[in-house]
């Protein structure tokens, strides 16, 4: 975190205010200063009343929970964008961030690999959707696609169901769910297959509810044959790419997403050479794709599971087909899930009940071949992830893929002016590293090789690299940053006048995203009856701040009670008051009488003591003032009257 510029806005009385900073972070090209931490995907637990908790960085084994919660499959679990936890299925029961039951009796069936997953309701922090696929091999009956709302409020603070089991499809799911964010960055997509059909069914969340018109895509394989039933759906990172594993025939498909229109398209088919294909997932970089295999049906595997991975950027996507590791003992590779820290985790079980102590680890997922280190960090062979007691078994927490989609390197605070820190955010096997920021004039400090910081010379977009070195080997990463312009607010001047009485508006218009004001008011603008200088904050959509101020004076008007036309310095009775704060001025000078004896309509112009060009006579005379006050909120009327004393 670091300090910002300001916008602050400010009315000025006799000084000027300091300019305050704001902290803010933002880790993610592309989206600013504005606070965006997306560590909705920070928690994991699954497994054996296991734990995982990425929240700080590098993930570290979460072991503080009761032994309430555990899963054979897949679970899904959702926090909030800070990291705190939410809530979590199994797929048929439903538990608070206490570990404490819900709800119960949702569709989603034991037998399917990926039974349920929770997307956040768009615009609504405190609104859930858990999406569930049930199985045809439901013996009570197979309930199709599902999801069940879950909504916080004051009440319910720790949860509660809204609605349960509202039906989406009746049967004939697939057990597969994934899902992605839409191209416009805020409604989701969830991604399924049917069951006996190749046909994709994409829902789109949006801030309105599920639509239950979803875009159909019929493409690749047919998912039939009880075996088939097993193997995972992906999608990657930046939801432009799909992968399937279907165990029973051995293969794995590639697809490309549309997050604009939903549509599944491009299937690529892999020879049926990968027996027991099932685990499957994309690297940080939605280059690489990783593919377990086991043998899930023996009680003792008839063959060893394995590792591979595929270069998705290549024209032969199997012919890049690495074996990374083949299984040594007992140990079977289930289902593999990217965690925000840029590492790929690996459950795996012996069977349904002998299991784990740890996950296995792809260090480097981004990397080509067996530079991707499993299980292998600064040099050291078997490093795998510890659980803490807890243990592993055949899938990890299903999350929304967007959620993992995390940069190579994060940097905060990108509007012109701020000091940018950058971070590397998979610091696993990295020797040294180099920065190139392509800004001559800006200035660079390297705080050490996984961390650098950088001042932009100016507004606009910049192509930052790191390239990493690791036993000899360079890999470089770079990402596109956009440095923001300060917002041009301004109140047009420096100092407004007003009369006892009156109010003045203070405004610098109504476009920016937020407001605050020296007052502590929010609006867009505020009204004023005090002299004194005010200040107003404010934020543009890049949550970029800036500050004008002004002073805002208290002008009574002044009228002299006496005069005479032969002094050096008091010889002509008018008011004091300042020119551009009166409009439709009005002077009038009366005798004891009550005859008018005098009138001027320019407030510089005023009474030199004589009636006709002849000198009056000394004594008292009664006057009447009338004028317009002129303010930002427009004018009012002003009357006022009184004597003055003629001396000569």
């Amino acid at each position: 975190m670091k300090v910002q510029t300001k916008l602050i806005l400010i009315i000025f009385f006799l000084t000027a205010m300091q300019l305050q900073s704001v902290l803010a972070q933002n880790p993610f090209p592309g989206h600013t200063n504005c606070t965006r931490e997306m560590k909705e995907a920070g928690l994991w637990y699954f497994g054996v009343f296991a734990g995982m908790d990425f929240t700080y960085g590098e993930a570290v084994a979460e072991t503080s929970q009761p032994d309430e919660f555990q899963t054979p499959i897949s679970s899904a679990v959702i926090s909030d964008s800070s990291g705190n936890l939410m809530f979590m299925t199994t797929g048929k029961q439903v538990f608070n961030r206490n570990f404490e039951l819900m709800g119960d009796g949702l569709y989603g069936h034991f037998s399917c690999t990926q039974p349920a997953i929770i997307i956040p309701k768009p615009d609504d922090p405190l609104k859930f959707y858990i999406f569930t696929s049930d199985s045809y091999r439901n013996i009570y009956g197979d309930k199709g696609l599902n999801y069940t709302y879950v909504s916080f409020s004051s009440s319910e603070s720790l949860g509660g169901i809204a609605n349960l089991n509202v039906n989406l499809i009746p049967a004939g799911m697939d057990g597969r769910l994934t899902a992605v964010k839409h191209a416009n960055e805020k409604d989701f997509w969830l991604i399924t297959h049917r069951w006996g059909s190749d046909e994709f069914c994409a829902f789109l969340v949006t801030s309105g509810g599920v639509n239950t018109n979803y875009v159909s895509s019929m493409t690749g394989s047919v998912h039939s044959g009880d075996n088939n039933l097993m193997g995972f759906m992906k999608a990657s990172p930046d939801g432009s790419r799909l992968a399937v594993s279907l165990y029973g025939s051995s293969i794995v498909e590639f697809f490309d997403f549309n997050t604009e229109t939903g549509k599944v398209t491009a299937a690529v088919t892999s020879p049926a050479t990968y027996q027991g294909a099932y685990g499957l997932e994309f690297s940080a970089d939605n280059t690489k794709v990783y593919l377990t295999t086991l043998d899930y049906a023996n009680i003792i595997p008839a063959f060893p599971s394995e590792l591979y991975q595929f270069d998705l950027s290549s024209s032969n996507i199997f012919g890049t087909a690495t074996l990374v590791h083949t299984s040594t003992d007992a140990f079977r590779y289930a289902g593999i899930q990217l965690g925000i820290d840029g590492r790929i985790y690996l459950a795996k079980s012996i069977n349904a009940s002998v299991h784990s102590d740890y996950l296995g680890v792809v260090y480097n997922p981004n990397r080509a071949g067996l530079a991707c280190n499993y299980n292998r960090l600064d040099g050291v062979a078997d490093v795998e992830f510890l659980l803490g007691g807890k243990q592993s078994y055949w899938g990890l927490s299903n999350v929304v893929q967007s959620f993992v989609d995390w940069p190579h390197f994060t940097y905060d605070s990108v509007c012109i002016g701020d000091l940018t820190i950058f971070n590397i955010t998979n610091k696993a096997n990295i020797d040294d590293a180099e920065w190139e920021f392509n800004d001559p004039e800006g200035t660079s400090s390297i705080i050490s090789y996984l961390q650098a910081t950088h001042a932009f010379s100016d507004d606009g977009q910049y192509h930052v690299s790191v390239t990493e070195t690791y036993e000899g080997v360079d890999y470089t990463y770079t990402e596109s940053v956009t440095v923001y312009s300060l917002p041009e607010a301004s109140f047009g001047v420096d100092t407004i006048y007003i009369f006892k009485g009156d109010v003045a508006r203070l405004s610098v218009g109504d476009q920016w995203a937020s407001y605050l004001w020296s007052t502590g008011a929010t609006s867009s603008d505020i009204y004023v009856s005090e002299p004194g200088e005010y200040w107003v904050e404010v934020q543009n959509l890049q949550c970029c701040f800036n500050t004008d101020t002004v002073i805002v004076i208290l002008y009574e008007l002044y009228v002299p009670n006496a005069f005479k036309p032969s002094s050096a310095i008091n010889n002509e009775f008018k008011p004091v008051v300042p020119f551009n704060a009166v409009q439709d001025y009005r002077m009038q000078i009366f005798d004891r009488w009550g005859q008018m004896v005098f009138e001027s309509r320019d407030i510089g112009f005023g009474w030199n003591g004589e009636i006709r060009n002849q000198p009056a006579a000394m004594g008292v005379y009664a006057w009447r003032i009338d004028y317009i006050t002129v303010s930002d909120d427009g004018t009012r009327p002003i009357k006022t009257a009184g004597t003055v004393m003629l001396l000569r």
